[in-house]
């Protein structure tokens, strides 16, 4: 794994050792791509680069795909296969093999409209119908894993607060409320290896109670890997705690966190999950 410096940008030299000689200059499967300039700059950059990197990784590598596509001043299907409006409310279809949520996120981040899945359509807010179908020619977008699982742990369209979302957060903030394996930290500094592995050194603000710690005070810095279920080698993204745990890929310095605590081996815990 490779450590940041000071200074240094987010695409790090690990993505050149993991990648090898390959030719990544292709666009990445499932990665969305701006043609303009995003609004998000530093956050989407990070999303493509993660797309870049399965692109080059992955033994499939299906095409990324514009979400629709302008002949002159007509749109024409693509990802989205059909739409209709209302004034700034735009309801769209996506083709059966694309995720709707995914999708959502890349309509939301890309276009500076407001995007979220109602049932097995998409409504958008924000934009004339017009103004949408010119601003999704300008994005492509594809079907790979890590976006699907970027989108479901980067959300942060204004449908945040469903029932399912807020089950999760109950859930989460039920095991971190058991103190005795639960800590509060600082993000000092991020190694990185394969999408979506890291270690993450963290400054301890608040420990855990009982026997961690013996072991783990305030004020120390201390290493953990967020847990990744896997499938043989390939990272299970379908897997939620999975999902929510990637979302150390992202981290920053600085950062401040919450980490239940799992075992330790060679000095490093494991954190068997990790929120901000």
């Amino acid at each position: 794994m490779e450590t940041t410096t000071p200074n240094t940008p987010r695409i790090h030299p690990t993505h050149q050792s993991t990648l090898g000689g390959n030719d990544c200059t292709a666009r990445a499967p499932g990665a969305h791509r701006a043609r303009t300039t995003p609004t998000a700059h530093g956050r989407l950059s990070r999303l493509l680069l993660v797309g870049t990197l399965a692109a080059c990784t992955s033994s499939s590598r299906a095409q990324a795909e514009p979400l629709v596509v302008m002949e002159g001043a007509n749109a024409k299907p693509g990802i989205v296969t059909s739409w209709s409006s209302s004034g700034k409310k735009v309801t769209l279809t996506v083709r059966k093999d694309a995720n709707a949520t995914a999708v959502a996120k890349t309509i939301t981040d890309e276009t500076g409209a407001k995007a979220k899945v109602t049932g097995d359509k998409i409504l958008v807010i924000g934009k004339t119908e017009e103004e949408l179908l010119n601003a999704m020619s300008q994005v492509d977008f594809g079907g790979d894993p890590t976006l699907l699982a970027a989108a479901s742990f980067k959300s942060d369209g204004f449908d945040s607060g469903s029932s399912l979302r807020a089950k999760k957060t109950a859930d989460m903030a039920k095991l971190m409320k058991d103190q005795s394996h639960s800590l509060k930290g600082k993000v000092t500094d991020i190694q990185y290896g394969k999408f979506p592995e890291t270690i993450l050194a963290i400054r301890v603000l608040r420990g855990p109670t009982g026997e961690l710690a013996k072991t783990i005070r305030k004020g120390a810095t201390l290493k953990f890997r967020p847990a990744l279920k896997k499938k043989g080698e390939i990272t299970d993204f379908t897997d939620e705690t999975t999902q929510q745990n990637a979302s150390g890929w992202y981290l920053e310095k600085g950062d401040t966190v919450e980490i239940r605590v799992g075992k330790s081996s060679q000095d490093v815990f494991e954190a068997e999950l990790i929120t901000r």
